[in-house]
């Protein structure tokens, strides 16, 4: 009887633990801890079964411990580390079996702006909203709205009228604005692989570079999403950001990969251009392993002007999203 009790408390238990768990939404920040931290362990080649201190753990990456906590939480999410009662989290699994470029998810507010700017490519949102009638389609609250039009603020795709009133820029709508970015990242990246500050660190793009072979392995397999083909390719450019040593730089790239998730996300399923740009990849990740940066910039370079004269993506279909519907 004694023993019934007690599994029926545990299971009840961790019942709590797992509705919590789909309860959490992480911030903004706790998602940019959870990356910070992602690379702490891929830098220290950190071991499985390894403890991590909230306390040292927010000396290191200048955060609180707050978001510390937040940040393990998403990791566990993703079975890298392990919560263990009154012991604080180890790590699962060794730095060198943690995937290149591992996805994180999104905080509720960059959902809210990847919909609300979804929704304007479609065609389902006028030019100008209030946030009236932003909460009303949504069903959020304005704290979240107001949130998410600075998201859209800050990449220039929104800014304020008058009153509550927000109107849309035609950079969600302009073949202009496609071809300013490429001309942009054609600035940028290709230069970033020469800056005096840019170090590679070779077990993660190693990791890039098995990323890249695993997609090229799965083109054709039904069951690939675009999701993932995008966040494989996007990591990939994040990952040359961060080893140029100059938070702009990689602030940019992530600016830039937020917009193109939104204009190009649909042309993904496109398998021989995916063929093609996990190739490029390729190029690039041998030339930084042999040591040759401007061979690496050079081929960056020819990527990126492959990709921008590549077809549009199609725009994406708005029926699924007429309900306003927000996950």
């Amino acid at each position: 009887m004694g023993k019934k009790i007690i599994t029926g408390k545990l299971a009840q238990r961790r019942a709590t633990t797992a509705d919590a768990a789909a309860d959490f939404r992480p911030t903004r920040l706790q998602v940019s801890t959870a990356g910070r931290l992602l690379n702490l362990i891929l830098q220290d080649d950190m071991q499985a079964g390894e403890r991590l201190g909230e306390e040292l753990l927010a000396e290191r990456l200048g955060v609180s411990r707050t978001s510390v906590r937040g940040a393990l939480r998403i990791l566990e999410s993703r079975r890298i580390v392990e919560a263990q009662p009154r012991r604080g989290y180890r790590l699962l699994r060794a730095s060198r079996e943690i995937e290149a470029g591992t996805e994180l998810p999104a905080s509720r507010d960059e959902k809210l702006y990847m919909a609300i700017a979804r929704d304007r490519v479609a065609g389902v949102l006028p030019e100008s909203v209030t946030e009236t009638d932003l909460m009303r389609r949504y069903g959020v609250g304005r704290h979240l709205v107001l949130a998410a039009l600075a998201l859209l603020s800050e990449e220039g795709i929104a800014h304020r009228g008058q009153g509550r009133e927000w109107q849309f820029r035609e950079i969600l709508k302009s073949r202009r604005a496609r071809e300013e970015s490429y001309e942009f990242r054609l600035m940028l990246e290709p230069s970033a692989l020469l800056l005096p500050t840019f170090r590679i660190v070779k077990p993660e793009l190693q990791r890039m570079r098995e990323l890249q072979n695993k997609l090229l392995g799965s083109l054709g397999n039904s069951g690939i999403s675009s999701r993932e083909v995008f966040h494989t390719d996007a990591s990939f450019h994040e990952l040359l950001g961060s080893f140029s040593g100059n938070s702009f730089v990689l602030a940019s790239i992530r600016q830039q990969n937020r917009l193109r998730r939104l204009l190009e996300y649909q042309s993904y399923p496109n398998a021989n251009r995916v063929r093609a740009w996990c190739l490029e990849h390729i190029s690039v990740i041998d030339a930084l392993m042999d040591g040759d940066q401007h061979l690496a910039a050079r081929h960056l370079t020819k990527h990126l002007e492959n990709a921008r004269l590549a077809p549009p993506a199609r725009k994406s279909s708005p029926s699924k999203r007429q309900s306003g519907e927000f996950v």
